[in-house]
């Protein structure tokens, strides 16, 4: 009996302390429970985006995955004049979108995020 009153109190414990999380804005995409800590992964709030900017960014990042892994992985390469030279799609693309190379210099996680290995 005292394993299941432990482990019902393992399970109420992070419900409890998610639940005003969950009440916020905003899809839980998922939690984890890591000993006292609890991780809740929400959905970014996108009322602060440029949606228009962030579609154009998608399109050439679908049609150039290798470039968009690198910028992903290195952030430093946006503004790297030797990685657009070895890249010209890149460089042409930042030349008719320089609000888009700003706006991913200040905030290259807005455009740009690390994928997923396989198994995570």
């Amino acid at each position: 009996m005292t394993r299941l009153s432990t482990l019902l109190f393992a399970v109420a414990i992070p419900v409890a302390f998610a639940a005003p999380a969950i009440a916020q804005e905003g899809k839980t995409l998922g939690t984890v429970v890591n000993g006292n800590t609890t991780t809740i992964f929400m959905a970014a709030d996108t009322s602060d985006l440029d949606m228009q900017k962030l579609q154009v960014w998608s399109d050439f990042a679908s049609q150039h995955p290798d470039i968009a892994r690198a910028l992903a992985y290195k952030p430093s390469l946006i503004d790297n004049e030797g990685y657009a030279k070895n890249h010209p799609e890149l460089g042409d693309f930042f030349s008719a979108h320089p609000d888009i190379r700003e706006a991913m210099t200040e905030n290259p996680g807005n455009f740009v995020a690390i994928p997923p290995r396989p198994g995570e």
